[in-house]
């Protein structure tokens, strides 16, 4: 069975009714057929919501998991991070899980730096009185899901978002991870495949 994990970017596709959103309900439904596992990364709580703000509580993102049709998906831990991450649904690492991290970053975002306190002081933020800058922490959540791909042992990342798809970044991360990253409309593609593969060895 191929382990599928969506990024903010497909929940972002059904909750805007994206083109890609049938694609996103395609491994939705194998998952409720027993046929896939498909989970969702749970720092999509932690992204900026529509109105700008953050979520206050992580039920508030379950329910609109739900309304989504998506609750029944495994929801995937990153790990902790004061201010960021939800207490409950976040996971303690040691160096090594650390160490992944800083390899993802690197990969993704070589031009940000990746402590908080390096990036005050590389744009003369006094990191005491600020809250996290929106693009330090818009990388930290996107380092974050596929920290979490990674960590859960999955096969298939599944992603709109461009920088991902870099021809240079997303084989340097398959270089060093493994598996795949796909589109939605191209994971429903290879999920199709799978299945039909399956099918005619039966």
């Amino acid at each position: 069975m191929t382990l599928f994990t969506l990024d903010t970017n497909c929940l972002l596709a059904v909750d805007e009714s994206r083109p890609e959103a049938k694609d996103v309900f395609s491994l939705a439904t194998a998952h409720a057929e027993g046929m896939a596992s498909v989970g969702l990364v749970a720092i999509s709580a932690s992204e900026h919501q529509k109105s700008g703000q953050h979520l206050k509580s992580f039920d508030e993102f379950k329910t609109r998991v739900t309304n989504l049709g998506l609750s029944h998906l495994e929801l995937l831990k990153p790990m902790m991070y004061w201010d960021v991450t939800f207490w409950d649904h976040c996971l303690y690492v040691d160096e090594a899980m650390q160490g992944v991290e800083q390899q993802i970053h690197q990969i993704l975002f070589s031009n940000i730096e990746f402590l908080w306190v390096d990036y005050c002081v590389a744009h003369g933020l006094d990191q005491n009185n600020m809250a996290f800058d929106k693009k330090w922490r818009n990388a930290k959540c996107d380092v974050q899901a596929y920290w979490t791909h990674v960590h859960s042992k999955r096969d298939v990342f599944v992603t709109s978002d461009k920088n991902f798809h870099s021809a240079t970044k997303k084989t340097a991360l398959l270089a060093l991870f493994g598996g795949s990253i796909e589109t939605p409309p191209s994971a429903s593609a290879m999920l199709r495949q799978n299945l039909a593969i399956i099918r005619r060895d039966e």
